[in-house]
């Protein structure tokens, strides 16, 4: 009986174990049964971005005017530009910088280092434009040199004739991308247009006349100076504004003309009216019959 009970015993646990070992393989989702993500520790992140662009407009080499890159704003086009953008890089693993840019004979320095190291750096330029092996936790400078690019477009007028216009052109100041060997990326991007003085002027006058800066110009006038702006004509943008003040200061003076002349004519038939009344009272008693006097009144003289 003791070798019986022993041999139950035994297969009750094994009953046991075999059902525990059941339970636990079905609570292991598919990823754990599977084996760790190896692809998941490659994430890329670009945090912490800080970027500055500047140009040298007035050409005595120096950088002093900076480009706002938000929208309806514009840089001068062939002018020599300086920029640079640093982030912080975090990743798991080995990644690699590619750097674009639609700057003209551009080039750059790549810096990156981690604390407590000291930093490496490396030049790129058209067809050399990758850095490997950057690793997470490093902070990361890409200082940028070139021109800005010149905006023009070439339009078709009848009888096949074609001329170039002055209409902003949209380009990449920088575009970084940061790639990890499993395909995982992240992306830094930076764009602005380029334009000629002649349309930057022109786009800062029309836009002070809509803000008010001009009550004298029309609003037909306006939305055509506007119109002949976006099809790439500022110098005739500019004659059209003139006009157009022109005209609104002309009306102004012609109207105060009328006006001052109204009060002229109505003062001078005031003093007409009243020159008139004294007139007419002093005729009246130049002309009256004498009245003769009482007897008493003779008397008494």
């Amino acid at each position: 009986m003791t070798g019986a009970k022993g041999h139950l015993t035994v297969r009750a646990l094994l009953i046991a174990s075999a059902i525990l070992l059941a339970s636990a393989i079905l609570t292991i989702g598919p990823a754990e049964a599977a084996g760790p993500n190896q692809s998941a520790g490659e994430q890329v992140d670009i945090d912490d971005k800080e970027c500055t662009f500047l140009l040298d407009v007035d050409g005595d080499g120096g950088h002093e005017t900076r480009i706002d890159t938000g929208p309806g704003t514009y840089a001068h086009q062939e002018t020599s530009l300086e920029g640079s953008c640093e982030f912080s890089l975090n990743t798991d693993a080995a990644a690699t910088l590619v750097l674009e840019t639609e700057l003209v004979g551009w080039h750059a320095v790549v810096e990156w280092a981690a604390e407590p190291d000291l930093p490496d750096d490396e030049i790129l330029r058209v067809g050399d434009n990758t850095v490997p092996g950057l690793e997470g936790g490093m902070r990361v400078t890409v200082q940028i040199f070139g021109e800005t690019p010149r905006s023009v477009k070439s339009r078709t007028l009848e009888d096949d004739y074609r001329h170039d216009v002055q209409v902003p052109r949209p380009f990449r100041l920088m575009e970084v991308i940061v790639t990890t060997p499993a395909g995982r990326y992240d992306r830094l991007e930076e764009t602005t247009s380029s334009a000629s003085l002649a349309y930057i002027n022109a786009h800062e006058r029309v836009s002070d006349v809509k803000s008010g800066g001009n009550d004298g110009t029309s609003e037909s006038v306006l939305d055509l100076a506007n119109e002949l702006l976006e099809e790439g004509y500022p110098q005739i943008t500019e004659r059209l504004l003139d006009a157009g003040e022109s005209t609104g200061q002309d009306s102004g003076f012609n109207g105060w003309m009328w006006v001052s002349f109204g009060m002229i004519v109505a003062l001078a038939i005031g003093v007409a009216i009243g020159i008139f009344v004294v007139w007419r009272n002093w005729r009246r008693s130049a002309t009256a019959p004498l009245v003769p006097q009482s007897p008493a009144a003779r008397g008494n003289m």
